[in-house]
């Protein structure tokens, strides 16, 4: 195994630091106490496994995934639209579900004298307080939010801005997702050395990049190539 000689690492967060699955399913249980509070668990059960089966894993739009469970539901007393938009913005990323040693990697890369980053697509309200409900902000030197500068991974011009941010060369910043396009494809078209997490929804697909140091299914393998 050859160690990678950078200075910076950078992560996604979503299914790269936390299990997205698990955090929105908390997120529903929540939500359907405070809209459906009466309702059967038989019917509560299958109002969850149609929440989590129509986001999408978490890519769908607001403007499309609400109208849809309202239809579906036939929830003619939903409340404003932008009020079930606002529940997602906000309500969402006050619960998370950390992978195991997600924290304590991010602490030990710290410990070793990187610059410690964070990339991620979303929401600039929801993807923050992700960051602030997971306690894990003041460990980062660098944190890109898509939704706070108008780029979205793929562009490499997210990923170059955090580079920038972080004073260093793209050559010397390893970056660890998982999304096969929007974070290795990503990355590896901005110049940056890239570690593969194979897991969640993206588990098996788009494997084997050229150009990839590792495919892991273990964030704290990642401290094995630093």
């Amino acid at each position: 195994m050859n160690k990678l000689n950078v200075k910076a690492v950078f992560f996604d967060f979503d299914d790269t630091l936390q299990s997205r699955k698990g955090a929105y399913r908390i997120y529903c249980e929540n939500f359907l106490t405070k809209y459906f509070p009466h309702i059967s668990n038989e019917e509560r059960e299958k109002k969850l496994g149609e929440m989590e089966e129509h986001v999408d894993g978490g890519y769908k739009d607001r403007e499309v995934y609400f109208p849809e469970l309202i239809k579906l539901w036939n929830w003619k007393n939903h409340p404003p639209m932008q009020e079930l938009y606002d529940s997602f913005n906000y309500d969402y990323g006050k619960n998370v579900d950390m992978l195991p040693g997600a924290v304590d990697v991010l602490k030990e890369v710290k410990r070793r004298g990187y610059i410690l980053g964070a990339i991620t697509n979303g929401v600039s309200s929801l993807q923050n307080l992700k960051l602030d409900t997971a306690g894990i902000r003041d460990l980062f030197d660098v944190v890109v939010v898509s939704g706070d500068i108008g780029i979205y991974k793929p562009d490499r011009r997210i990923f170059d801005e955090a580079v920038k941010r972080a004073g260093v060369k793209n050559e010397e910043s390893l970056f660890v997702g998982d999304h096969p396009v929007n974070d290795i494809e990503g990355a590896l078209g901005a110049g940056m050395q890239v570690i593969r997490m194979n897991y969640g929804d993206f588990k098996g697909k788009g494997l084997g990049k050229a150009g990839v140091a590792a495919e892991l299914e273990d964030i704290r393998d990642v401290l094995k190539y630093i």
